[in-house]
């Protein structure tokens, strides 16, 4: 990290390294924010979560809804959200699964952009809902956001809540995480966090500190189902730490071990690696690398976040970085960094995947 730093790969990062419930490496290298003045990161610099969001929050408010009973994984979203009612093929299993026909992505926040953020967040859930499919549900995997902008409103529904205040009170409250939640732009207050500045955004016309990344979550007031979580690497680690006890059996507050279990095994798509909510490594050419066990689960986030976890043997490897800062650029050296770092962390550990 000090490397890719000091060569320009990434402006900073934050990488913690956990085993058995305990923290054994939390380091930052580098900077939060080169322009237009420098800060640099600490262990407690916050960053955008960006597509983490899909596994640390909607996929886990799926596993309360489950085990409360008010979500069936063979459901169709279309019991859920009227436009969808013509699709019953579109479940909320292939939706976790970005198998369920949805295109990767469209930009909607072109139409919603200034208007009022909770017009828009349901204008947005139902402009995805008419969307056209783009392949047979359940024949393939194509990550798409559109799938979870949808199941974030399911869950809404189902739970009772905005998905930030569902998080809060049904993961975050509960374990003690203060430095872990969305940023609520139409709120009359903002957080006091230190947070790493992400791109010079053209379409805003500013840097973003603070604020949402992902413009479509940002039309919808900063709290989506796709993106839209801000984090520090502590809170992340206890929350990583939490759901590893849960997958090895400990009652938890945040989620039963049989549902958990049953979320992290592999979904079943054809040549797709994906579980429920969750990534897992590919066979070949992971950017998880080439230690970590086949049955690993973790996922990527596109402001250079990502995360690994060996629920097995409990071991995680956390990047916290904003590689798009000051601005995105497509540096192969970044996609090399990925796995490297979390190869040379394992293997500071001695791990060796059963």
């Amino acid at each position: 990290m000090l490397a890719a730093t000091r060569d320009g790969v990434v402006p900073g990062a934050v990488v913690a390294v956990g085993q058995e419930g305990k923290v054994l490496f939390l380091g930052a290298v580098g900077n939060r924010q080169v322009e237009p003045a420098v800060a640099p990161a600490t262990v407690a610099t916050v960053y955008d979560l960006a597509s983490l969001t899909k596994p640390l929050v909607t996929s886990v408010l799926v596993m309360q809804a489950v085990q409360r009973g008010v979500i069936e994984l063979a459901q169709p979203l279309g019991d859920f959200i009227p436009a969808l009612r013509d699709r019953p093929e579109v479940t909320v299993r292939l939706a976790l699964a970005h198998a369920a026909g949805l295109p990767a992505h469209r930009r909607f926040y072109a139409a919603w952009l200034g208007r009022d953020s909770g017009a828009a967040r349901a204008g947005i859930v139902d402009e995805t809902a008419r969307t056209a499919l783009s392949y047979p549900p359940g024949t393939r995997s194509l990550y798409s956001d559109l799938g979870f902008i949808l199941l974030g409103a399911v869950v809404e529904r189902q739970l009772g809540d905005r998905l930030d205040i569902l998080a809060e009170r049904l993961i975050f409250r509960p374990l003690g995480l203060t430095n872990l939640g969305f940023v609520d732009l139409a709120g009359s207050e903002r957080r006091g966090w230190a947070c790493a500045a992400t791109e010079r955004c053209p379409v805003r016309g500013r840097m973003m500190l603070g604020e949402v990344h992902d413009l479509n979550a940002f039309a919808m007031g900063g709290v989506a189902g796709h993106a839209g979580l801000f984090g520090d690497a502590a809170d992340l680690m206890r929350l990583v730490g939490e759901l590893c006890a849960a997958y090895q059996g400990q009652t938890s507050p945040v989620v039963a071990s049989d549902v958990l279990r049953s979320f992290w095994r592999p979904a079943g798509i054809a040549g797709s690696a994906w579980r429920l909510g969750w990534d897992g490594p590919a066979e070949h050419g992971s950017l998880a690398g080439d230690l970590i066990s086949r049955r690993a689960v973790g996922h990527l986030a596109y402001t250079g976040c990502s995360l690994w976890i060996d629920p097995e043997q409990a071991t995680s490897v956390l990047v916290l970085c904003n590689r798009i800062h000051p601005e995105v650029k497509d540096d192969p050296r970044f996609r090399a960094l990925r796995p490297a770092l979390c190869d040379a962390a394992l293997a500071s550990l001695s791990y060796r995947a059963r």
